[in-house]
């Protein structure tokens, strides 16, 4: 079904009308002959939009939309109410008590179904919003609270190039407390024109329909695309009002541009803009949380290993390999032991930045968990793996990082990683095997003495460890490296004392 319509109409012939206009739309239609009847049935059925007198019998048209918006969980229902009489008193009392459009009967089908189909469509964006929200909750991941807001940028744009909008343009500055200018169409395709909040399209009395094709312009401009759109046309245009809806545009005014009618529905669409923008950047957010590690600002395992999946195959098709290390860093625990998570949180960061700063284009940098990193380098052989590793322990090795306590001068920390190299040139190669051989790499090079890069050979015995820094003679093979750079800030480099 395209969506279900309730139809709330005292009178028996207009609510057959309508409902068999509805009807042969391929609506979904339930009807009511009261306003309490039809308050009633919202608390016990899914409604997508109420369509509905002005002049129920047993409530006017304000009351009727004021008590319904006040129905738990019906605060954005979309509600189009229908006057005998187009009186703009009348239209701007209703619209003001929150209803979504006032339609003067007779109303054309044109007009009326493209109406149905504008405030359908945004009513269903909206429906996805709380979901988005739910689900970023459900993950454990908070929302951030909504700005101060700001004054509004409008734009009013005369199709007519004679027509002078200033006066109403200051008229609104005023009433809405935003920047309200007026601007040429071809102002506000540039690419690099300055974004606006709203754009009130005013059609050409001479040339109706003019503002149609700058419409679908503004709704792929760069600067433009998410604007609020607002056209205007004059009375007796209905089927230029249903195409400009057709195409996009958010809201209409049928009478011509009015300043009130402006005022009174230009913030709804203003507000339910940025509603929209938050949640995006929510969304944007927590696509970004589920790829990153918090502490390091790198990727996480979830996103890096079917990313070097995807690398890997690439690099293969083109003839050339894809190398993985694995680098860890050296007797990390004895950070966390001696002066606490945040130093050891500290160590980290430091860590991924160094091995940030020697990425390619193309290499991909992510943490695998505790004191773990994945590099990924595409395209390289194998004497590329080589010095490239080299050159990150090197890198990481010249840290300096003064720890917490009470000591004065404070402790200078250099840590050390030991990496391990896995080539993957086969295409049925998995990731996880090649995780598992540069792994094993990784174990040879701590066995010799950290601070060390080891490769996996494809045939299965082990080359000699490839030494990243000449270890310490006064120490065992095993403790040579790692945490090799701890001493006091005043001593001179040759009293420098070292830690297992």
């Amino acid at each position: 079904m395209a969506g279900r319509i309730l139809i709330v109409e005292g009178t028996a012939s207009h609510r057959i009308l309508l409902r068999a206009r509805l009807t042969s739309a391929f609506y979904q239609v339930l009807s009511a002959q009261s306003g309490h009847e039809a308050l009633h049935m919202l608390g016990k059925a899914r409604v997508d939009l109420v369509l509905a007198a002005a002049d129920l019998p047993d409530m006017c048209g304000s009351g009727f939309c004021t008590r319904l918006h006040a129905l738990p969980g019906q605060a954005e229902l979309p509600v189009v109410l229908l006057i005998d009489d187009d009186r703009i008193e009348e239209r701007l009392a209703l619209l003001a008590v929150g209803a979504d459009d006032v339609l003067a009967r007779p109303v054309e089908d044109i007009l009326l179904l493209a109406r149905i189909r504008s405030l359908l469509h945004r009513s269903r964006a909206q429906d996805e919003l709380p979901l988005r929200a739910d689900a970023r909750r459900a993950l454990g991941l908070s929302e951030a609270p909504p700005s101060f807001d700001r004054p509004a940028r409008i734009a009013l744009v005369p199709l007519d190039r004679t027509r002078d909008l200033g006066a109403m343009a200051a008229r609104l500055q005023i009433a809405l407390g935003a920047q309200v200018r007026q601007a040429e169409p071809d102002q506000l395709l540039r690419r690099d024109a300055a974004s606006a909040e709203a754009v009130v399209l005013v059609d050409s009395d001479a040339d109706p329909g003019a503002g149609l094709a700058l419409l679908s312009q503004l709704r792929t401009a760069p600067a433009q695309r998410r604007a609020a759109l607002l056209y205007v046309t004059q009375p007796g245009r209905d089927t230029t009002a249903a195409q400009a809806l057709d195409l996009g545009a958010d809201d209409l005014l049928r009478a011509g541009p009015d300043a009130l009618e402006l005022a009174l529905r230009l913030p709804r669409l203003i507000r339910r803009k940025r509603t929209a923008e938050r949640h995006r950047a929510a969304l944007r957010s927590g696509l970004r949380a589920a790829m990153i590690d918090p502490l390091t600002g790198l990727y996480n395992r979830r996103y890096a290993l079917p990313e070097v999946s995807r690398r890997a195959q690439l690099s293969i098709q083109r003839g050339g390999q894809l190398a993985l290390l694995v680098a860890d860093l050296d007797h990390f625990k004895q950070v966390n032991d001696r002066w606490g998570h945040s130093a050891g949180d500290k160590v980290l960061t430091a860590t991924a930045q160094a091995l940030m700063a020697q990425r390619r284009g193309g290499d991909l940098v992510a943490r695998l968990g505790g004191e773990e990193f994945l590099i990924a380098l595409p395209d390289a052989t194998r004497e590329d793996a080589l010095e490239t590793a080299r050159q990150l322990c090197e890198t990481v090795a010249r840290l300096t990082l003064p720890m917490p306590g009470p000591e004065t001068p404070a402790h200078l920390l250099s840590p050390t990683v030991s990496i391990g190299i896995a080539m993957m040139e086969e295409p049925s190669e998995a990731v996880s095997t090649g995780l598992l051989r540069a792994d094993r790499a990784l174990y040879a090079a701590k066995r010799a003495g950290r601070n060390r890069v080891e490769i996996a050979p494809k045939q299965g015995f082990w080359q000699g460890p490839q030494l990243c820094a000449a270890p310490d003679p006064s120490c065992p093979p095993d403790q040579s490296a790692g945490l090799r750079g701890i001493r006091r800030a005043s001593s001179s480099s040759s009293a420098s004392s070292r830690s297992a």
